[in-house]
């Protein structure tokens, strides 16, 4: 086992010494956190578990299959820092409350709020981002942003993930019906996609990695919904339509 990881790291650092190679198609223009003040990056027992989205000054909308599990001494949101895991400011999770429909079956509705334990003082590098108030248009401009994937699956198939994990970026997407999504993605046997009218999807233009789970899809500087599957594949990543649980976000984020 010890030779494995460590020629697992000999393999890596290469990538983490000199940079991605250009082979590597990593997406996306990197930027600052003030490009994108809303990102945050979630924490479990101090390894980066997903990305999260700051709904207002308490609450942070992320995956449910990335918290729900999780102890809630073990929570940290990180905001505020264009490098993962390192600077910004940290606060803890008081609170996980996780959509009542959300399962493993499907990608419609996996959503958790994080109420934080204590509010976050907003800055030109931490902001609240509003929900999207109508059906997303196909045809509208949209922006994607994060860091990479940090599931081993995405780096052990391609190592420089290790060094996009890291560095924050943006990329501009076309957006895909839910209908035509889930062909795109079809399981054999006819197993269900799980994706459902309750999503939407982005469409990839080569098996470069997507941003990690939780990654905000934003559409005329409101957040349209947040990353539920993304992988190193040519298919199209699904996102979560928050348009759909906008009732939903507003009741369970505010403090009673």
């Amino acid at each position: 086992m010890l030779q494995t990881v460590c020629l697992l790291f000999l393999v890596i650092l290469p990538w983490s010494a000199s940079g991605a190679p250009n082979n590597c198609e990593i997406v996306g223009d990197v930027v600052t956190i003030k490009d994108v003040p809303w990102q945050a990056s979630i924490r479990s027992d101090k390894k980066n578990i997903c990305s999260g989205v700051i709904l207002n000054t308490k609450y942070i909308i992320a995956p449910s299959d990335c918290v729900a599990k999780k102890a809630l001494p073990s929570l940290k949101v990180s905001v505020g820092s264009s490098s993962r895991g390192t600077g910004g400011t940290e606060v803890g999770v008081c609170k996980v409350t996780i959509h009542p429909q959300s399962g493993k079956k499907n990608y419609g509705s996996n959503l958790a709020l994080l109420n934080l334990c204590e509010a976050l003082k907003l800055t030109d590098s931490i902001k609240e981002i509003q929900v999207i108030d109508k059906e997303p248009d196909l045809k509208a401009n949209a922006t994607t942003s994060g860091w990479g994937i940090v599931s081993w699956g995405a780096m052990l198939r391609k190592p420089c993930a290790t060094v996009s994990a890291y560095v924050l970026r943006k990329l501009d997407v076309s957006l895909q019906d839910a209908k035509s999504c889930s062909k795109d993605r079809k399981r054999w046997f006819g197993m269900s996609t799980g994706i459902t009218e309750q999503n939407i999807c982005v469409t990839k233009k080569s098996d470069s990695c997507s941003f990690d789970k939780g990654a905000p899809l934003v559409i005329d500087g409101k957040l349209a919904g947040i990353m539920a599957l993304g992988d190193c594949s040519k298919k199209p990543e699904v996102f979560i339509n928050l348009f759909h649980h906008k009732t939903w976000l507003e009741s369970n984020s505010k403090d009673k």
